[in-house]
């Protein structure tokens, strides 16, 4: 049986430290947080019986800990022990040691096992979303006032690197934030604010999925739309507000498949959207950018002044959804980049923007959707260009779209 105790926690950092940091070092320099005065990091056998589960640790240490201030062996730790450790390992560490915790039955649900915050293993064993040295420091204290280290040699055994190996494909389920909210455990997990529902709600851009409800608290006042998540399947869970979820339960199944197909589009522009870094598509945005060599315009192609917002031009949910994805996150991006090649005279800016507003008054002319539209703007600057780099020129047409060069605001 897997068991939380010092020896399994300092086991799981001793394999995701830094190099070149000894066992010695990071051990002794852990419990120093307590006792200043009772320095172990050049005793080799001491060490080494207390990492491998074989001794309890001194008196020096167990007498102190009560009284230590758990704040203040948090800040401790987040000065000398995170750069102890392998940056790259961090979500490693937490999904390890909420395992161990997980498994461990001689926890109860209820015990605070993270000693800083007073998160109980029911909170952490549910929680995605950590302030990476108030845990790791408040669950090593709980590990010194609570736990006989003697006779864990067995779980000290269970914890090596291949086991820690084992959690790769879910490291991207941990977040790391500065803070916690003020709400209590409870309240913050019935608002859903883990790494899954802030997946779901960045899909969603923090909206209930069926009705739009904007989820959260209010700047201006006190009110809270509540984000649920509601399983439609085993695979798949959207976010909702609070009215939505109650609808959804006893909903038809073509509404349940409706909303399940919403679902499957976001995630594919999500996916689509991070599998580039920022850095990457604003290159090929440029990249784009350089290649443009469009239709003429004639000098009768009339560039709009007065700004439209996407919203009152774009009747498709899903197309404007989209759009406003794409402007919020790189419309700057593209802004740049049409200023830098204008001052290098590698484009002219206004011709560019003549040419997109052409393509779009000969694609409306023949009466097809917005969406339609959309994608035909966007396969022929793909073509036009070399048809390298897809997903910057769809963020270039969104662009045009926020830039009013495509799309007409709708009549009343």
């Amino acid at each position: 049986m897997k068991k939380l105790c010092f020896g399994t926690f300092a086991t799981i950092l001793k394999i995701c430290s830094a190099k070149r940091i000894s066992q010695k070092l990071l051990c002794g320099t852990m419990l120093l947080s307590i006792a200043p005065t009772y320095d172990i990091r050049g005793e080799d056998g001491t060490v080494s019986d207390l990492i491998l589960g074989k001794k309890n640790l001194s008196p020096n240490i167990t007498d102190k800990a009560p009284t230590v201030d758990p704040r203040a062996v948090s800040n401790y730790f987040k000065q000398h022990i995170l750069n102890m450790l392998d940056s790259n390992k961090r979500s490693l560490i937490i999904l390890a040691l909420k395992d161990i915790i997980a498994s461990d039955n001689t926890i109860e649900p209820d015990t605070i096992v993270e000693i800083v915050n007073g998160m109980t293993k029911k909170s952490i064993v549910r929680r995605d979303a950590f302030v990476f040295e108030d845990f790791i420091a408040g669950v090593f204290l709980y590990t010194v006032l609570n736990v006989e280290n003697r006779n864990c040699e067995d779980s000290v055994k269970e914890t090596t690197t291949e086991y820690i190996q084992s959690f790769e494909d879910q490291k991207m389920d941990i977040s790391f934030i500065t803070t916690y909210s003020n709400l209590s455990m409870e309240t913050a997990y019935e608002i859903a604010i883990d790494a899954r529902s802030l997946v779901l709600l960045a899909e969603t851009g923090g909206k209930c999925q069926k009705c739009g409800r904007v989820l959260g608290i209010k700047k201006e006042g006190n009110d809270v739309n509540f984000a649920k998540v509601v399983r439609l399947s085993e695979t798949d869970e959207v976010v909702l507000c609070v009215e939505c979820e109650r609808e959804i339960q006893n909903a038809s199944e073509e509404v349940k498949l409706a909303l399940l197909s919403e679902k499957h589009d976001l995630e594919v522009l999500m996916a689509a959207r991070d599998a580039t870094s920022r850095y990457t598509i604003e290159k090929q945005i440029e990249q784009v950018l350089r290649e443009v060599d469009l239709m003429d315009v004639t000098d009768d192609t009339q560039l709009k002044i007065e700004p439209v917002k996407v919203e009152n031009k774009i009747t498709e949910k899903r197309l404007k959804e989209r759009v406003l994805f794409d402007v919020r996150r790189l419309y700057q991006g593209v802004n740049d980049a049409l200023d830098r090649l204008a001052g290098e005279n590698k484009l002219n800016v206004d011709k560019f923007a003549k040419s997109v507003k052409r393509m779009y008054e000969d694609a409306s002319e023949s009466h097809i959707s917005q969406s339609a539209i959309y994608n035909l703007l966007v396969e022929t600057l793909f073509e036009k260009t070399g048809r390298k780099y897809r997903e910057a020129c769809e963020i270039i047409i969104s662009y045009f779209v926020q830039r009013c060069e495509v799309f007409d605001e709708i009549t009343k």
